[in-house]
């Protein structure tokens, strides 16, 4: 399970370094894409191939089907770590998630996600006073 937040480096090759407790999670290979959000996912190739199931067995329309798989999996890009435990963001990635430099990496149960400072700090601006009594938790 991946917890927790980090500030990392997007390096100008386009080199993040994966916080050494994720790292071996991902070992095997990954999966980067967009996320729902202007940030980025990673997931695991086991988790990513998972999800590629449950999507196959969703009751979805055929469009709402191909539109989710050309989202994220069509868009997708296989990562690994190299020796230094960093995985490449391509610079589509970067643009799209507004990367330059300094970047927050979120542990999110199943999935890492990656955010600029900036638009994490306004997501978490605008999340702060939601009122999740009403939801489903099980803490």
């Amino acid at each position: 399970m991946f917890v927790g937040e980090y500030l990392h480096t997007v390096d100008n090759k386009g080199r993040l370094a994966v916080p050494a407790r994720f790292r071996a999670r991902i070992e095997g290979g990954a999966v980067l894409t967009r996320g729902v959000e202007s940030c980025l996912y990673v997931f695991p190739l086991d988790t990513w191939e998972r999800k590629g199931r449950e999507l196959a067995e969703a009751a979805l329309d055929p469009r709402q089907r191909r539109l989710i798989e050309r989202r994220f999996f069509g868009m997708g890009f296989e990562v690994e770590l190299d020796a230094q435990g960093r995985i490449v963001v391509p610079a589509r990635f970067r643009q799209y998630a507004g990367l330059e430099g300094e970047t927050v990496v979120l542990g999110v149960r199943d999935r890492i996600e990656i955010w600029s400072p900036a638009r994490w700090d306004e997501y978490i601006a605008a999340i702060r006073d939601e009122d999740l009594a009403d939801l489903p938790l099980p803490f």
